[in-house]
């Protein structure tokens, strides 16, 4: 058990501004490959509801490797 004293000293002797940007900025990028990605699946799904599953099972795998490989360019370029 960590008492009060000790978590905010830890938490102010620790702290980066610079990580609440780099999170600020990874949580804006992924959210706009995840939306981008899924909108354009939506929008270009013709048929019927089992071209819809497909369309939305391929935007969801698309947008988790879409944001894995965002992840690993944005730490390398911002760290």
């Amino acid at each position: 058990v960590v008492s009060v004293q000790d978590y905010q000293h830890g938490l102010l002797t620790n702290f980066n501004p610079y990580n609440i940007t780099f999170a600020m900025t990874k949580a804006f990028v992924f959210a706009f490959l995840i939306t981008s990605i899924s909108a354009y699946k939506g929008y270009h799904t013709h048929g019927g509801a089992l071209e819809v599953g497909k369309s939305s099972t391929s935007a969801v795998t698309n947008s988790c490797i879409a944001v894995l490989f965002a992840d690993y360019i944005l730490a390398d370029i911002m760290l």
